[in-house]
Order: structure tokens, then sequence, then C-alpha cells
């Protein structure tokens, strides 16, 4: 959002003077807190109900950045951000995942009994016959990037659920492309027919669960629901520019709060712009089995304390779809109209960081015995 247009959109929604919001934003840039001036606008700072308490609670992108790296260990990130290791470990371990259908890496990597795919000709072997629809990922990667929906291959072109087609060669290039590691192919998911019902869409609408792992226990301590909109066939958000949504839920009851189209003053809406079903109020089906599932789930990922999860509702249950690192963690507090570092999240962390403390404490103690 244009800072200005911001400013005056503040103005207009609040009386608040361009002035006073610019001194807001400079205090909160120059604080512990470290929060740039485009996010004052896009996490609501500059609301005059909120509290001077209540605004220490927000963080900037700067520390979201730095409680990433404070704790999750560099060499536990690859259990999460590696696909194929990480469906290795949960498919192991029997948790449901979308199923693996094909796998293109040179090295032939695969996670269970599904096709290894090595070249370019083994692509084209593998679109001509299998059965549509199905959807394709990158091996690592994040926010939906080079991952598709795919609804059919003539032999020339792949067609897209959006209702799209794209040349093959287009289609391959990310194929090639190091940091994805290779492309798996999977099951296509459908969402849980209260989701089609509330979007007008079967496209999977994932909840994104911020979860804090410490001494063998979990707490889903932030969530929120990626809505898709029209023809997306994926739910991400891209700060609204895909036209998707997000929802703030509360993690006790399963709920949605309130909901988002865009970042920063005037991005809240009530309704669904598609089936004009409200949005607050929405209680999200499986909810305690999804909490339970994570919660299994996250134990078995040493050395990364924050862990953000996307799991699908769909017909047959809560699915787990990817497990990530290095997520902003500041981002869900425009859509929760609160800050994340609230005392929970503080407590937590002070468990971690005690955690983090000890074990590096007996690991110098044995070194040195």
């Amino acid at each position: 959002m244009n800072l200005l247009s911001g400013a005056r959109t503040v103005r207009r929604l609040t009386g608040k003077p361009v002035a006073r919001q610019l001194l807001e934003a400079l205090a909160l840039r120059l604080g512990r807190q470290r929060i740039g001036l485009a996010e004052y606008f896009d996490y609501g700072l500059w609301d005059p109900a909120l509290t001077a308490a209540r605004r220490r609670e927000f963080i900037g992108w700067r520390t979201s950045a730095e409680l990433d790296r404070r704790f999750n260990a560099d060499h536990a990130r690859v259990l999460a951000n590696d696909k194929l290791i990480n469906y290795l470990i949960l498919h192991a371990l029997g948790f449901p995942l979308p199923r693996p259908l094909a796998t293109f890496s040179p090295a032939r990597r695969r996670i269970a009994d599904e096709v290894p795919l090595g070249d370019r000709a083994d692509v084209l072997r593998f679109l001509a016959g299998t059965a549509y629809p199905i959807f394709v990922k990158p091996i690592s990667t994040g926010y939906g990037r080079g991952a598709a929906g795919l609804a059919g291959f003539d032999g020339a072109r792949v067609r897209l659920l959006d209702g799209r087609s794209v040349d093959f060669e287009e289609f391959f290039a990310p194929f090639g492309f190091p940091p994805f590691q290779g492309m798996l192919f999977q099951e296509c998911l459908s969402a849980h027919p209260a989701l089609c019902t509330l979007t007008g869409s079967a496209a999977v609408s994932c909840v994104r669960m911020i979860c804090l792992v410490a001494r063998r226990e979990t707490v889903v301590h932030t969530a929120f629901l990626k809505l898709v909109t029209g023809r997306n066939m994926l739910d991400n958000f891209s700060r609204g520019d895909h036209g998707n949504l997000l929802a703030a839920i509360d993690t006790q009851r399963g709920i949605v709060t309130h909901a988002i189209r865009r970042m920063g003053p005037g991005g809240a809406l009530e309704r669904h712009p598609d089936t004009d079903l409200p949005l607050a109020g929405f209680s999200l089906p499986d909810w305690e089995a999804s909490v339970a599932l994570v919660g299994a789930a996250a134990r078995h990922f040493p050395g990364l304390g924050i862990q953000n999860w996307d799991v699908a509702l769909t017909p047959a249950g809560p699915v787990l779809v990817e497990l990530n690192t290095e997520s902003e963690l500041a981002v869900p507090q425009a859509i929760r109209q609160r800050g994340l570092l609230d005392a929970t999240m503080r407590n937590a962390l002070e468990t971690l960081a005690e955690e983090r403390r000890e074990a590096a404490t007996a690991s110098q103690a044995g070194w040195q015995a």
C-alpha cells in the first residue's frame, strides 16, 4: 500500500492527523519491535482502540526473522523445508498426507512407492499416462511458488485447474530450477463440504497453525484460514494480489473471528465475495482433530521450536499439507488485529530459550568429560 494513501485512509476512518500517525510509526520503528512504516499501516497499529501495552505486543518482519533464527536450528530446517524428507518422516509415522504419485529428481529420490522421474522424457510419460486431477509443487520452496493443480495433458499443453493451459516446455522449465530441488506430484485434495459451501469452490483452503514446541509439548499460538476466491487453484495470499482472503481463527473454539482481503486500512471484509456468506462465526470442521494432529506431528521434528503447519480440511478429515520454517510471523497480526508477542508467546519463548540453554550446557559438559 502507498504510505500516503494509507495515511489518508486512516485519517478518513479515524480522524487521526497524518502528522500524528507519522510520529507513532517512527516511535515503533525505533522501538524494540522494529516495526517498519508500512507495517504500521498493515497491522492496524493506527487504530485508536489500541492501548500502548497492546501496541508493544506487535513485531516487525525483522523481529520475526530474528525469532526464526533463534529458535529454529539451522541443521534442523531441512526436516521441514525439504518436502521429501518431511513427507518421508510423516509417512513412516502414519500421518495423513496427500498421496505422492511421482517425484521428479535427477537423483530419483522418493518418499514411498511413487513413480521416480529423472528427466524430461520421464515427466512426459507420466503426464500422458496418469489420471487427473493431480497437484504438483517444488520439493523445496514456500509461498506457493511453482505449485499448480493439473486438469489434463494433450501431449503438447498442460491444462490447469483454473482453466488456463501452458505449453509443456513452459510447464517443465521450473523442474530445472536448482532451488526447487525437483518436483513432487501428489493427489489433488478436495475441500471439506462446509468450506466448499463458504467459498463456492472445491479448491483446498488450508489452515495455517503457528506452533511453539518446547519440552515435548506443542502450543498452537496462532491460526488463520487461507480462503480461495474465484477460480484460484491455490490459497496463497501474497498480500491480497491473488484475490484470496485470510481469516483469523479463535484457536480455542475453531471459529473465524474476522477476515481481510488485503493488508492495511480498509482491508477488512465481512462476507465472502463469491458466495456472500458471512465469514465471522464460521465454525471450522474437525477443528479439535486438526489441533491434535498437528500436536502429535510437531514433536517429531527436534530443533524446530517455531513450526508453521498447513492443514487441509477435507471430507476424510484433516490432512497435513506441509511444514515450514522462515515464514513471516508478523503477517498474522494484520488478520488477528493482535500482536504476536503476547504473554502466551513470551512465556513459550522463555521456555524454549531455557531448553536451548540447558541443551548447550549439557553438550559442553559432555565434550569436557
